[in-house]
């Protein structure tokens, strides 16, 4: 068998530049894929990888491979993977650091298996040179004949081919089932949770204060004002916005009511925008502190006879 020294040699500089060039933009692209830790970069590396190889089809004079390369594969694919990416929002990192050990070294070892045996088969493989077809060119006979090789001499390579368009499917699945915050609550959780906490820490389990600072902004980050403390609520902020730091200060909205905010504070609420604003009262419900609801209810009723009587 001929060995890699008796392939046979480019026809001239310009394609060899251009067969480097190509050459080492892809293998630092494909180090790129695997290294960067945004799932983004990584995609924009695999583009590079792409556009690489459809110049090395127009550089073999196969100009329907490089359109499909450009348009299929870059222009198509990658492109629905950066948009996919866009809208599930991955965060900074795609969990490199939380992989097991194991995977990990069972990956290294068949990177490294792969390796040698492209190297090997590189070294023993036969190259023959360019010659001519016999055939005729509107014929069907290379289409019948190419797909007979694919499906009985090579069966085995379009199963691997099969496995690695599941495995991505899969890996596609992963990428759009993020981790959460927290559990995924029901409305029964969502209720248990409520008692619970009532029944532990004394917190009320109605219904929180709407965000927004009065009629100054109802931005779902901005907190609430509370009508009878006159203090920020911060529990009006959903939960994922407080935790991901993205609520807004009052003051960034409303200068005047921040400042009024802290008058009252001090204790001087009559210098304070809400001086004329009366305050507002409360029953003694549960966590309320005004006057105690009645024990009864006067109430007016319709009566089978069709009188109204007192109740």
């Amino acid at each position: 068998m001929n060995s890699v020294i008796a392939w046979p040699e480019m026809s001239g500089l310009g394609e060899a530049l251009l067969f480097w060039s190509c050459a080492v933009i892809m293998i630092v692209a494909a180090l790129g894929v695997l290294m960067f830790r945004k799932a983004a970069y990584s995609a924009l590396c695999m583009v590079a990888v792409m556009l690489g190889m459809a110049v090395l089809f127009f550089a073999l004079q196969a100009p329907f491979n490089g359109a499909v390369q450009v348009i299929v594969y870059t222009g198509a694919i990658m492109m629905l993977f950066l948009f996919v990416i866009m809208m599930i929002g991955l965060g900074a990192s795609d969990g490199f650091r939380e992989q097991r050990r194991g995977y990990i070294i069972f990956a290294v070892v068949l990177g490294v298996a792969l390796a040698v045996l492209t190297v090997g088969a590189l070294l023993h493989s036969t190259v023959v040179g360019s010659g001519s077809i016999g055939l005729d060119p509107y014929s069907s006979a290379p289409i019948t004949s190419l797909a007979v090789s694919l499906f009985q001499n090579h069966w085995f390579t379009i199963q691997l081919a099969a496995m690695l368009l599941i495995t991505s499917a899969v890996g596609a699945v992963l990428l759009t089932h993020s981790d959460r915050l927290g559990v995924k609550f029901n409305q029964i959780n969502t209720a248990d949770a409520r008692m619970t906490e009532f029944r532990v820490k004394g917190v009320h389990p109605g219904q929180q204060a709407a965000p927004g600072v009065y009629a100054h902004s109802n931005a779902v980050g901005t907190p609430a004002i509370a009508g009878d403390t006159l203090a920020p609520v911060p529990e009006s902020v959903p939960r994922v916005l407080r935790l991901r730091g993205l609520e807004q200060p009052i003051g960034a909205v409303s200068p005047e009511a921040a400042e009024a905010l802290q008058l009252v504070k001090a204790g001087r609420r009559d210098q304070t925008m809400w001086s004329s604003a009366p305050k507002v009262p409360q029953s003694q419900a549960w966590g309320m502190g005004g006057k105690a609801a009645p024990t009864g209810l006067h109430q007016t009723f319709q009566s089978d006879l069709g009188q109204e009587e007192d109740k």
